[in-house]
């Protein structure tokens, strides 16, 4: 995000419903009318307007692009086992891919300091992830399994055991398959690495 006028990059469908849940304390995309987020004269405008220049002044904007591209490299490097016997290798590594996307989107709106560094660091992960694994971009984009995980948050629900109950279904794995542990240790995985990264992200207050 380099200039107001331009606003933050479109995200895929499952992310924009996320975002419908929250209110205007919480990250959040800007409108489509970008008026009605720097118009000055309007104090909610007044706000966002300068919260976005204090962040582009002190380098967070940067720090969040930077963030956001390091994520996906690490998403490139997140398959760490091999797929169980009784599912597709290829079904295998892309619903690992998407867990960890979905982990990094936890990690960004959480721990984000304002929606204006937590729309940077979104919006470069999924450019960057566009060009660099665009099957998991469209997998995001695309189908419900996103959402499944965004919903279990939502719904306040979400656990590491009901995590590996989606991502075995989402693997097509049997009864009793491995991937429910796999799907359980890859969440407490990337949640360790995401969070890390994140806090090297060196943003300032």
């Amino acid at each position: 995000m380099t200039a107001a006028a331009a606003g933050p990059p479109q995200k895929p469908k499952g992310v924009i419903e996320m975002f419908d849940h929250y209110n205007d304390d919480d990250v959040k995309i800007a409108p489509e009318d970008l008026s009605k987020l720097f118009d000055r004269g309007n104090p909610v405008a007044d706000d966002n307007i300068d919260l976005f220049l204090r962040q582009r002044s002190n380098g967070n904007t940067a720090r969040a692009r930077k963030l956001g591209a390091q994520y996906v490299s690490d998403l490139i490097d997140s398959v760490w086992t091999r797929a169980p016997e009784d599912v597709d290798p290829a079904d295998f590594e892309l619903q690992l891919k998407l867990l960890f996307a979905y982990v990094v989107h936890r990690i960004i709106e959480d721990y984000s300091p304002n929606h204006i560094v937590a729309n940077a660091a979104l919006g470069s992960f999924y450019e960057h992830l566009e060009e660099a694994d665009p099957a998991v971009y469209e997998e995001i984009n695309d189908s419900a399994a996103f959402s499944l995980y965004l919903y279990l948050h939502r719904s306040g629900k979400e656990t590491a055991a009901e995590i590996g109950k989606i991502f075995a279904g989402l693997c097509k794995a049997g009864e009793g398959s491995d991937c429910n542990m796999i799907g359980e240790c890859g969440y407490a995985r990337f949640l360790g690495g995401c969070a890390q990264r994140m806090l090297s992200a060196g943003y300032l207050e």
